[in-house]
């Protein structure tokens, strides 16, 4: 193994023009002593960072295999949390504001009516394929064909078989417990499933309503809705027993919901079907039905009271002619009604088909979305024997699936994407003209180490229990990554140049570049991490948690690089110094043994590459070391201007093909007959020929290319191109144009998302959205009234409640342009029918006040046991009510006393008309079902309500703009009636799913203020310079703005995604700028000279990092939902290039023109600082008088030699000719300390600097002993011409070099005069 090199004592370049990045605490001794003006405090702070940044990396590299496997343990058994991952797909519990109104409303919904309440929506849509007209004949066969698939839907689960019939929503008619119970039950067998389709103004609407068995009530033909005539059927039984009440209150409840003939008087789709009933308008004539005339006004089902379909519900793209008939339609919709999870729950919970099965609210969940995922599949599949038209199905539980599958993170694309990182990562970092000072193996591994840590962050926020969303999944693995790699690309950076630095010994490489980099590392990180921990103040759950995800995980990026990676590099350090082969280290490099030309560029802090380090200087009586190598230059020989004599002088880098961007020597193997022929002199050798072919000047290009790198362009072309003026004013004028568009851009954002969007292309779904979106826009949605409202004194502010929604445009009315009746509207007209049953009964004497007599109705009994309530629960009954008191008054006013009595009564006996009004009562109202044979006057008094509904229909809901605006008109109405005394709030998907968008520009812009603020304070501590920090902060202010512009003119919605990526913006928006600006403040010099070697230290890091994370985030490309394209792909791959322009050019032309003064500036405003004075040498070892005196006396003085050796030039004869010309210049400097008395005060030899004068001192007149020293400075330079054999260039005999000096210096020892330097 070769001897590790120590550092020289040159003086580093980069520790007098960056010293406070090198050494703070130089640079705080310099403003102290007054030799520098600066921020003390800024550099007091880092110095102590710097110092325990030091003795952490020193700590590391002396330990540096263990600190890999604890930290890599570490991270692994972190990764085990990722076991207790959960993933949020729920809209409610992400996107609704946490603590916000919506939440509570939600939540008063969930502990009322309970969760899984009501029914769910399945949709089907057909369009025509072109611009056809889907009134057709065939159109709507072959829509009726599909509804009839969809009801011979089962599933088998839990080892019972389950039909639509048993799943569906179901009117309801009342119940019997009396003699008609036989008939109750054969028409509960035979009442159809709720469906709102289009076919319900044709007789073969019928066909889809069953029953799925046969019913037989006599013996003949089974019953079914399509030779069913419902009202008919009931008479033809009540004459066969006149005396059984429940027919005759069904036959009475079937005339008040328009429950008549059925569907035995519409039109047939084919008036030559044979089972078209007689009765239908268009059997005889045999005609085709005009299916638009017949579509005008909407349709109904078995009710034509409480079952009329609007015509916006089932046709859209409608096309009227003058008179308001339908003449063209693009698309039809059918609505299947199934029961929530609870409400199946609930009905079947006492049946016995349940009974063995341990029947719960999770299997009856699990049922239900079985069928739904069924369902989707049936119709979708059923295009594919279409006539032109295309069908899609949509359920509840797609909506469901296609968020979890969103959300859901794609390890393909995630591994493909760190593979292109890692890649990157290897080729950037690679030195093709040098193995062993190539760095891939660094790079690799510093990108597995930041991903291991983002999976051991995940690991920790599952475990913390933050839950996963489509933010975590689709932006956090790419983003942390991002920031990881772009702090690993400037440690590897700085440790590069380390390695490379001769100044820095090999047991301090390690600190030296923790030292470094450590402060910009962790100022960035902690100024990421506080501003995510900032953003999570924002109530929506998604946003939080993705910040909370994101702070921790560039913690443990922290972690990674500052502790774990050091040791990587440590023992990187140990395979350089073996001179092993980058990635491939288990093969040795022998590039520096025999056969090697040795070039050079003559860079100062560089000569001294090959040359090994001498030993440190003898302070004893010993002789000097001898010097085991000296340091050999490339020579050129010229003849002289005037025809002179040739001068032999130092080549120049262009001549031996050396480009200046290395700054180090560059050992090449090739033999010495392939560099110069034995023909050739030293001048044709080593200058540039006249003519170069086309060959060597290829080879000179490829070698170009081998030493190019992004520092060399940084340093010779990209800074001086920056510092010229007019680059400066038309970069200013571009940024002010561009931030111009980007303000134009942000005015035209929109709010939104389009469900569309997050649904890969051409799939049913997709087409489905798309459809519903452009011809229906079809929600349903609900005003739900709270606890604390005195419902029967309020019934008055209840209608007016209702009422104040005609105003609200997209709400569907009816034909009249009137609201749809509310179940108080139901309510009132129930006990308006019954009261005009007893008024007629009572005038007729059939019911009195004490009494009803046998030929009273059910009606009027109804009203007598009703009429006689008190609501007192003392005092129940009060006969004397009768005639005086009424149920509604003459002003429409229920009566208040009996109100919750008479409400019972209603929902028990009038079921249908409680069903459609979609009320949902809760506390539910006691059954209670009328009896006119029952004596007991008693009705039960339902509970006070806190829980009712109103339910509406929306439509036209095409766009985010229509749905926000109908929010907000309903916002504006429950809000005001709130105000008057009635606690209300709307409830629905359109609040769920889009309320979001109404606060979220305050949420965003609250939290990206928080960001910067908190950016802003975090450099200032750290920085302790506000100017800075101020130009950081507005300059990722501008990277917000124009990646906001950028989504406004890319037609990018606002939603929750593109707010978060924006939040996202500041955070990379740091990486691009605080490392720049670091790099400028810690410079030396004019701004423009700070802000180039700003550029030219870190401009590579900040690229390679840049370019590592868009080739992270490349994969997205591939992604097959539109969105991630869209949202994910081009806004990150936007935000990635408006921070390199920002960052790379705006910053630094805004640094160069109006950037804070250096941390450090010298008294004289040079470009550097004074050289360092070198340590004091220390005190010879006291001695015996005697022997002093006698080394006085002698005059024999023992020299010091030093390392410092002068490149001269001297001369080369003409007549030689060589292959190879090595002038060894040496300056041997030899000091002397003897003891003296003297009077005067004299400085001590430790105090003594070069480059600064030393502080006046006491002068004293009594004598003191002194040290005085002596310097000599001695110059030697040996020329050495080598023939031209092949073999390595011989080592110097120092022994006979060294006694040749002793010798010269000898004589010349008497001719020169002292030179003494009193201290």
């Amino acid at each position: 193994m070769r001897s590790r090199k120590k550092p020289e004592k040159e003086v580093d370049e980069e520790l007098v023009t960056r010293t406070s990045w090198v050494n703070a605490e130089l640079a705080y001794k310099h403003v102290k002593k007054g030799k520098a003006d600066g921020s003390a405090c800024a550099l007091w702070l880092r110095m102590h960072i710097q110092r325990y940044m030091f003795k952490i990396g020193g700590f590391i590299q002396l330990h540096c295999g263990k600190v890999l496997f604890v930290g890599i343990l570490l991270l692994s058994l972190c990764c085990i949390g990722l076991k207790t991952t959960t993933l949020q797909t729920d809209v409610e519990k992400l996107w609704v504001e946490e603590g916000g109104r919506l939440e509570k409303e939600l939540e008063y919904t969930r502990t009322t009516v309970g969760e899984g309440r009501g029914t769910t929506s399945q949709l089907v849509i057909q369009t025509p394929r072109g611009d056809s007209n889907i009134l057709t004949v065939p159109s709507f066969q072959f829509h009726l064909e599909t509804l009839l698939k969809v009801t011979q839907i089962s599933v088998d689960m839990f080892d019972v078989t389950w039909k639509f019939h048993d799943l569906c929503y179901l009117p309801e008619f009342p119940k019997t417990e009396g003699s008609g119970v036989w008939f109750a039950n054969r028409i509960e067998e035979i009442t159809p499933c709720l469906i709102i389709t289009p076919l319900d103004c044709f007789w073969d609407g019928a066909k889809i309503l069953g029953p799925d068995h046969n019913v037989y009530v006599d013996i003949g033909l089974p019953i079914k809705w399509t030779n069913l005539d419902p009202l008919g059927f009931v008479k033809a039984y009540r004459q066969q027993d006149p005396s059984n009440s429940y027919l005759r209150d069904l036959e009475e409840i079937m005339n008040k919901s328009g429950i008549s003939r059925g569907y035995l008087d519409k039109p047939c789709l084919d008036p030559y079907e044979s089972e078209c009933p007689r009765s239908a308008p268009n059997k005889a004539a045999r005609a085709v039905p005009d299916i638009g005339a017949t579509l005008t006004g909407g349709c109904s089902g078995i009710s034509t009271k409480y079952m009329h379909w609007s015509e916006d519900l089932i046709v859209g793209g409608v096309r009227k002619n003058r008179t308001g008939h339908i003449v063209r339609g693009e698309a039809l919709q059918s609505i299947i009604q199934l029961m929530a999870e609870q409400e199946m729950y609930q009905y079947w919970s006492e049946h016995w088909k349940t009974h063995s099965i341990g029947w719960s609210l999770e299997k009856a969940r699990a049922i239900l979305q079985a069928w739904q995922r069924k369902f989707t599949e049936v119709v979708n599949n059923a295009q594919n024997g279409t006539k032109g038209d295309e069908i899609y199905g949509f359920s509840s539980v797609s909506l469901a699936d296609i968020m979890k599958e969103f959300s859901s993170l794609s390890p393909t694309r995630v591994a493909l994407g760190y593979v292109l990182m890692v890649f990157y990562a290897c080729i950037s970092l690679m030195r093709w003209n040098n193995g062993v000072q190539s760095q891939s193996g660094v790079g690799v591994a510093g990108v597995l180490l930041v991903a291991l840590s983002v999976a051991a962050g995940l690991g920790v926020c599952a475990v913390l229990g933050i839950s996963f969303n489509a933010a975590t999944t689709q932006i956090i693995p790419f983003l942390a990554l991002g920031l990881g790699v772009d702090d690993i690309f400037l440690m590897a950076h700085t440790y590069g140049e380390n390695s490379a630095n001769k100044h820095i010994a090999f047991n301090d490489q390690t600190a030296e570049c923790l030292k470094r980099t450590g402060v910009s590392v962790f100022l960035t990180s902690v100024t990421n991490m506080l501003a995510f921990l900032s953003a999570s103040i924002i109530p929506i759950p998604a946003l939080r948690a993705f910040s909370l995800q994101a702070s921790i995980l560039i913690f443990f990026n922290l972690f990674s690089v500052l502790l774990i990676y050091p040791a990587i590099c440590s023992i990187d350090l140990y395979r350089k110094d073996d001179r092993r082969i980058d990635i491939f280290c288990c093969f040795q490099s022998f590039a520096d043994t025999k056969d090697t030309v040795i070039e050079l560029q003559p860079k100062q802090g560089d000569l001294y590459d090959l040359k090994e380090p001498s030993p440190p200087p003898s302070y004893n009586d010993s002789l000097p070391p001898s010097y085991s190598s000296v340091v050999k230059h490339n020579t050129v020989a010229r003849s002289a201007e005037e025809g002179g004599s040739a001068v032999t002088s130092l080549a120049r880098p262009s001549i031996i093909d050396l480009p200046p961007s290395v700054g180090m020597f560059s050992c090449r193997p090739r033999s010495l007959s392939a560099v110069c022929p034995s023909t050739t002199s030293s001048r044709q050798c080593l200058t540039a020929p006249e003519n170069i072919s086309c060959a060597e000047r290829f080879a000179r290009f490829q070698r170009h290319l081998l030493n190019s790198s992004l520092d060399t362009f940084a340093r010779n072309v990209y800074g001086p191109f920056i510092k010229k003026a007019y680059v400066k004013v038309f970069s200013i004028l571009g940024f002010i144009i561009l931030l111009c568009v980007s303000v134009y851009g942000i005015v035209h954002v929109k709010n939104g998302l389009d469900l569309t969007e997050i649904v890969p292309k051409h799939t049913p779904e997709y087409n489905f959205l798309t459809a519903q979106s452009k011809y229906f826009g079809f929600f349903n949605i609900y005003l739900v009234t709270k606890s604390g409202v005195d419902y029967p004194n309020n019934q008055r502010l209840l209608t007016q409640y209702h009422r104040s929604f005609q105003t609200v445009d997209k709400i569907i009315k009816r034909e009249d342009g009137s609201l749809p009746n509310f179940w108080l509207d139901l309510f009132k007209q129930w006990l308006q029918d019954l009261q005009r049953s007893f008024d007629t009964e009572y005038a007729e004497g059939r019911v009195t006040q004490q009494d009803w007599k046998a030929n009273a109705s059910d009606s009027a009994i109804l009203a007598y046991k009703l009429l006689i309530q008190t609501g007192d629960v003392d005092n129940p009954i009060d006969k004397s009510r009768i005639p005086n008191t009424k149920l509604v008054d003459s002003e429409g006013i229920i009566s208040p006393d009996a109100f919750y009595n008479y409400l019972t009564a209603w929902v028990s006996n009038d079921a249908m008309a409680y069903a459609s009004s979609q009320a949902n009562f809760h506390p539910e109202p006691k059954i209670w079902l009328h009896d006119a044979k029952d004596r007991d006057f008693k009705v039960p008094k339902a509970q006070p309500l806190t829980y009712t509904q109103l339910a509406f229909y929306l439509s036209d809901q095409t766009s985010t703009e229509v749905i926000l605006d109908t929010i907000k008109a309903v916002r504006d109405i429950c809000d005001t009636y709130t105000d008057r005394g009635l606690p209300n709030y709307p409830s629905g998907t359109p609040f769920t799913f889009w309320e979001q968008y109404i606060n979220l520009r305050f949420y965003l812009s609250l939290s990206l203020l928080c960001v910067l603020v908190v950016t802003f304070l975090v450099l200032t501590l750290v920085l302790v310079n506000p100017w800075l920090a101020s130009i950081v902060v507005v300059v990722l202010g501008l990277i917000v703005v124009e990646l906001f512009g950028f989504m406004g003119l890319s037609d990018i919605r606002l939603s929750a995604v593109p707010a978060v990526i924006l939040i996202v913006s500041v955070g990379i928006g740091v990486e691009f700028t605080v490392h720049i600006s670091v790099g400028f403040l810690t410079a030396i010099g004019s701004r423009n000279k700070r802000m180039t070697m700003s550029l030219e230290h870190m401009f590579a890091p900040v690229v390679h990092g840049a370019i590592s994370t868009l080739l992270g985030i490349v994969m997205l490309v591939g992604a097959e939902f539109q969105f991630v394209v869209k949202y994910f792909f081009n806004v990150l791959a936007a935000l990635i290039v408006i921070g390199l322009i920002n960052g790379l050019l705006f910053l630094p032309i805004l640094l160069s023109l109006f950037g804070p003064k250096a941390e450090i500036r010298p008294k004289n405003d040079e470009d550097r600082i004074p050289t360092p004075s070198p340590e004091p040498s220390p005190k010879p070892k006291k001695k015996s008088s005697s022997s002093s005196s006698r080394s006085r006396g002698n005059g024999r003085h023992f020299r010091i030699p030093s390392d410092l050796s002068l490149t001269t030039i001297t001369e080369e004869p003409t007549q030689y000719s060589s292959h190879e010309i090595v002038v060894e210049p040496e300056v041997v400097v030899e000091t002397t300390t003897v003891p003296t008395k003297q009077s005067d005060s004299v400085p001590s030899s430790g105090e003594n600097s070069r480059c600064s004068t030393p502080p006046p001192t006491v002068v004293t007149s009594t004598p003191q002993t002194h040290h005085v020293t002596r310097v000599k400075a001695t110059a030697t330079v040996k020329v050495e011409v080598h023939t031209p054999i092949p073999g390595s260039v011989e080592s110097v005999n120092h022994d006979h070099v060294y006694k040749s000096k002793r010798r010269k210096n000898k004589e010349t020892e008497n001719q020169e005069s002292d030179s003494s330097s009193k201290s």
